[in-house]
Order: structure tokens, then C-alpha cells, then sequence
């Protein structure tokens, strides 16, 4: 369950850096519009809410996987667990790093 927690507070932090870090790109745009540049299109503000989405969804899934889990000991049915959760965080995880990916490659050849 800790591990859970952890890596969801963690994905919801890295998320929230990253939306934060583009209102700092615009505020600088707007002190001085000669040296910054702020890309349009999908920005990071909706990157970074996406990413503190998936943080919380994990948050989630770790308690009904730990209540589930939990349940399963008190019964005495120890098996294997299903790895769909897992699938499902690596899968979201992975597509949200490609739309970062396609966001920087676009914003550096602006």
C-alpha cells in the first residue's frame, strides 16, 4: 500500500511541477517577449493536470488493491495478484511521457 501511496503522491508532484513550470514560462514571456518563446497547443498545464489525474488514480487503485489483498489474507487465499493495475499505470504513465516528448521536440523546434 506505501508503495502505492508513494509513487502516486509522487506522479501528482511531478505533475504539478510541471504545470507550475509553465506558468513560469508565460509569466516570463510577459516580463520580457524577446527572449522567451511559450509554444501553443496542448500545453503543460494540461500535462501536468493529466499526470496529477493519473496520481490520484493510483492512490485509488493502491487502496482497493491493499483492501483486496487484505481480504484475501484473513481468508487464507494467498495467489498470485492480478498485474492489470499495474498494466493500466505503466500504459498511462507511458503514453503521458510521449505526449512530454512530442511537446519538448515541438517547443524546441519553434
Amino acid at each position: 500500500m506505501l508503495a502505492w501511496v508513494r509513487t502516486g503522491i509522487a506522479i501528482m508532484t511531478f505533475g504539478f511541477a510541471i504545470a507550475r513550470f509553465g506558468v513560469f514560462l508565460r509569466q516570463l514571456a510577459e516580463i520580457n517577449p524577446a527572449v522567451t518563446h511559450v509554444a501553443g497547443g496542448i500545453g503543460s498545464a494540461w500535462v501536468g493536470a493529466a499526470l496529477v489525474a493519473l496520481g490520484m488514480l493510483v492512490n485509488l487503485f493502491g487502496t482497493l488493491r491493499y483492501t483486496n489483498v487484505r481480504r484475501a489474507i484473513l481468508r487464507g487465499d494467498l495467489g498470485a495478484p492480478r498485474p492489470a493495475v499495474v498494466y493500466i499505470v505503466g500504459i498511462a504513465a507511458t503514453l503521458m511521457g510521449l505526449a512530454m516528448t512530442v511537446l519538448l521536440v515541438r517547443s524546441l523546434g519553434e
